[in-house]
């Protein structure tokens, strides 16, 4: 008898005996007398207890409402400066978001630039209805500008890549998500006017 998977060798010896026994009496042998052997004892097989699956801790969003420090090259009028003029411009954008906190942001919007007036529009409806953006930080990856008019007109290109963001209301509830992380290129317009730096226009688009 072949033992079986789980099968103790004391109950494979135990169904040899009671086989021939079985088999005398077919033969006419009456010296074997069938007594039912001992009642095999049944193995328990304990089950391992299951490992608790760990319950997975959300990444925090990167915080947006820590306000970026402006960069002493915005103090120059060149092409240099008006990059960085760009560059602060955009990391005020997830700030504003998520503070409600519009003074600089405003301060460097030309009163013609539709994408200025766009955001301080937004950001004041989110601040009206209690809600406020997490996350959204901006990593900038490459920029260039030149002189367009001296002293007065520069082009700037910035591309970037922005973290995943949520809008969240005032108790904490995600009305939004926003998980996409892809590059980005903006093209922007910088004027120095009465001894100020504006963000005359500022177009996002794919970098693709």
């Amino acid at each position: 008898m072949r033992m079986g998977r789980g099968t103790t060798p004391r109950r494979a010896i135990s169904a040899l005996v009671a086989l021939g026994c079985v088999g005398g009496l077919g033969a006419g042998v009456t010296g074997c007398t069938a007594r039912p052997g001992p009642t095999p004892t049944p193995t328990v097989t304990e089950e391992p207890t299951p490992s608790p699956t760990p319950t997975p801790t959300p990444t925090p969003m990167p915080d947006a409402s820590v306000k970026p420090e402006r960069p002493a090259a915005m103090d120059e009028v060149s092409a240099a400066g008006a990059e960085a003029v760009v560059v602060y411009f955009l990391q005020l954008f997830p700030y504003v978001y998520a503070t409600g906190d519009l003074a600089e942001w405003v301060d460097l919007s030309h009163p013609e630039c539709t994408f200025c007036a766009g955001v301080t529009e937004e950001v004041q409806g989110m601040v009206t209805v209690g809600q406020h953006s997490e996350g959204g930080l901006f990593e900038i990856t490459a920029s260039r500008s030149r002189e367009v008019t001296p002293g007065y007109w520069y082009a700037v290109e910035v591309e970037f890549v922005q973290s995943p963001s949520t809008t969240v209301d005032s108790a904490g509830n995600i009305v939004e998500s926003f998980p996409d992380t892809k590059p980005v290129w903006a093209d922007a317009a910088v004027v120095y006017e009465g001894g100020h730096w504006l963000v005359r226009e500022l177009t996002p688009r794919d970098g693709a």
